[in-house]
């Protein structure tokens, strides 16, 4: 997706950025799709 206006980055771009794994990006990714996805079923 394409949020501002800025160019979507993957994870192992989010993970250098932030000095943390790639798996650890790919929880917090999961765990944030489950949270939007019980707000739509609200």
């Amino acid at each position: 997706m394409d949020f501002g206006g800025n160019k979507p980055k993957t994870q192992n771009e989010i993970a250098g950025m932030m000095g943390i794994s790639r798996s650890y990006v790919s929880r917090i990714e999961t765990k944030a799709i489950e949270k939007l996805a019980q707000e739509i079923k609200e």
